[in-house]
């Protein structure tokens, strides 16, 4: 704005100094225009001068609120004689490069400042249970709950272009600090470097975001969670791989994330995922992902334990191989998936051997099977910079429900889609007997929008461990989910 100001201020004077360049000059027997009469051609009236001023003294007033002041000149309309304005609007040349550096200087400041972005995400769960006896015996008695299972702060931005930072909060029962880190970028050969508390390079349902994953849970026991760690990784939208690999803490409380020990409590965890089909014209609407994990772990406090729950954060653990005393142990895992436009096909298999202090070398293994197809033609889009399913659901319809002018009725339906996952845990060992299940997952999710979601699953389990055999858990359970 001030420098259109400053541009308009220069167009007044020179038009000034041209109107008066080209004064009439008077013979000397003519006698000035009486009231009313029109000047003789080249000479600007009196009005038209009081004009020029007018519209200089406005122009000036605007420079003077504007933050860069107003030049040193003086421009003043003529009285018997036309002043010289060319230094004027030299001035005036000269105030808007200044005007223009000085633009220049605060736009270079805004860019080192860092950048803000507010977001965050609900999801209010239910569930109903049903179990035999044996289920009883092994679990306890599932109670049916409502809960809110998530309820996240979350913060992002940039510092500068190739500096991104990442704060989460969980606020849903006792304040906890989910992903708190800073990512450097466009580094030589490593590409990114990250510092701080996130999730280990480990498995593709655990990289998917919990806001993009078909089923309200993950299935495996064996999943790393987050941890303070340093981490280089891939950050390309255009590869057809991925790869990641840190140096993290195995034993930290969360509320803050925090390890004090003398003990060694590290980990050595690393992921390669390849995309060897990926349709380009469809942006993936057609591919296959490939995908190889592993983690190395020493155990400062000398503990390990792995145990699941039935896909259901409101369930009890129904596979549990307790506290296991050990130095330390390993696991890996293998990806697969496979997309054909509305339709997808996802597995993974982990296993994790432990190196225990009584009975040598204990191993324990997972997998799972899952598929889900759109109704409604959509697909699950995949992300290629993580090599995830990361992605938001777009339906080509959102859920609407609106009266049209000849009092009918007008809907959107929103995008509709199935799933349905099989898993399987094993954690028994030679020595150890922590049980093993079959699971069954069917559900429907309903995209209301981009960013809304109900979600509605039946669960059903069996599990064998010392106490009973066929233990049945049912569940009936929902999701209204929201993220902004």
């Amino acid at each position: 704005m001030t420098r259109w100001i400053v541009v308009a201020l220069a167009i007044v004077a020179c038009s000034l100094q041209t109107a008066w360049s080209q004064q009439y000059e008077y013979p000397p027997t003519y006698q000035a225009p009486t009231p009313g009469q029109q000047p003789p051609p080249g000479m600007i009236s009196t009005n038209e001068a009081a004009a020029l001023q007018a519209q200089i003294d406005q122009l000036k007033q605007e420079l003077n609120r504007s933050k860069f002041g107003t030049p040193a000149m003086n421009v003043s309309a003529p009285s018997d004689v036309a002043p010289d304005l060319s230094q004027d609007v030299n001035e005036l040349m000269k105030w808007k490069s200044a005007v223009e550096k000085a633009e220049a200087s605060d736009a270079a400041k805004a860019a080192l400042k860092p950048s803000t972005k507010i977001g965050g995400r609900i999801f209010i769960d239910s569930a109903v249970f049903g179990q035999n006896s044996e289920s009883f015996a092994q679990a306890g008695d599932a109670q049916d709950a409502v809960k809110v299972r998530n309820a996240w702060v979350e913060m992002s931005g940039k510092v500068m272009e190739n500096t991104q930072y990442r704060l989460w909060f969980n606020l849903s029962s006792q304040v906890s600090v989910l992903d708190c880190y800073v990512d450097f970028g466009e580094l030589p050969y490593i590409q990114n470097l990250r510092v701080g508390n996130y999730f280990e390079p480990f498995s593709l349902e655990q990289l998917t975001a919990n806001k993009y994953l078909a089923e309200m849970e993950r299935s495996s026991p064996f999943l790393l969670g987050r941890n303070l760690g340093v981490m280089a990784h891939s950050d390309n939208g255009d590869a057809n791989w991925t790869y990641g690999v840190g140096l993290f803490t195995t034993n930290q409380s969360s509320k803050p994330p925090i390890y004090q020990s003398d003990n060694d409590a590290s980990a050595i965890t690393g992921r390669l995922t390849y995309l060897p089909w990926y349709d380009e014209a469809s942006d993936g609407r057609g591919l296959i992902h490939l995908g190889i994990d592993y983690s190395w772990r020493h155990l400062g406090n000398g503990q390990a334990r792995f145990r699941s729950r039935p896909d259901s954060a409101l369930a009890p653990y129904i596979v549990d191989t307790g506290v296991i005393n050990g130095n330390y142990y390993s696991q890996a895992g293998f990806e697969f998936a496979y997309v054909y436009g509305s339709f997808r096909l996802q597995s993974e298999y982990q296993f994790a051997t432990v190196n225990t202090t009584n009975y040598g070398a204990e191993t324990f293994d997972t997998y799972y099977v899952g598929a889900t197809y759109f109704l409604t033609g959509e697909y699950r889009p995949y992300n290629r910079r993580s090599g995830s399913f990361s992605n938001r659901v777009v339906p080509f319809e959102n859920f609407f429900r609106v009266r049209t002018g000849d009092y009918g009725i007008c809907n959107g339906w929103g995008a509709w889609e199935l799933a349905y996952r099989y898993a399987h845990d094993d954690l028994n060992s030679a020595n150890i007997k922590g049980g093993q299940d079959h699971r069954h997952l069917f559900g429907l999710n309903w995209y209301l929008s981009p960013y809304t979601r109900a979600m509605f699953e039946y669960v059903y389990s069996n599990t064998d461990d010392q106490v009973a055999s066929n233990g049945v858990l049912q569940i009936f359970q929902m999701r209204m989910q929201i993220d902004f």
